[in-house]
């Protein structure tokens, strides 16, 4: 399964959180662990809207399958430089039994043509799977293909994940990491200077 991430960059203007400092009255120190924190709480503000939004979307069966999918890596700078925050989104494919949807057999039993799966998640399409049959994962039924011609090792069959969650991932996440990371600089920062 070839894996498929979407790294998600922001620029964060320097320049308001300094007008910020000097309207609020914080030193140096302040700013910098200020905007250290509010980086930490953004990437934590970030990773539970993103796995809301991939959960909604993707009508995961549990959150567990969707937490691998995100990953937040804090990139720290030597000497006077500020950290970083990347963003990991893994849109690579899933399993079927990790989604919500119908799975059914195509054919009969004499003479199958394959499975079929239907998502509930209006943002991935139905999948036909030849030479593919339903058998229980578990509780759940899933798709498996043979490898190869004995009847063992199987492998279950995914279903590829589509650019327009990607899409709706920058446009209903990565267009509020200025406000988020904003607020959560802005309320740190005047409690640091409250605390003095």
């Amino acid at each position: 399964m070839a894996s498929n991430p979407q790294n998600l960059l922001f620029d964060i203007d320097l320049e308001e959180l300094e007008a910020v400092k000097q309207m609020l009255g914080g030193t140096e120190k302040e700013f910098r662990q200020a905007y250290n924190r509010a980086l930490s709480r953004t990437a934590v503000t970030l990773n539970m809207l993103g796995r809301r939004l991939l959960r909604d979307e993707l009508q995961a069966r549990n959150m567990k399958a969707i937490r691998k999918r995100l990953q937040k890596f804090r990139l720290r700078k030597s000497g006077k430089a500020l950290d970083e925050l990347r963003l990991w989104f893994g849109l690579n494919d899933m399993p079927i039994s990790k989604l919500k949807g119908r799975v059914r057999r195509l054919g009969t039993k004499k003479s199958p043509l394959g499975a079929e799966f239907k998502p509930s998640s209006s943002s991935l399409s139905s999948q036909v799977y030849s030479d593919s049959f339903v058998a229980r994962l578990g509780k759940r039924k899933s798709i498996f293909t043979r490898k190869g011609q004995a009847r063992y090792p199987v492998r279950e069959e995914t279903i590829p994940i589509n650019d327009a969650i990607h899409v709706k991932i920058e446009d209903e996440i990565f267009d509020q990491i200025p406000e988020i990371f904003l607020k959560h600089f802005i309320t740190d920062l005047k409690g640091r200077i409250a605390q003095r």
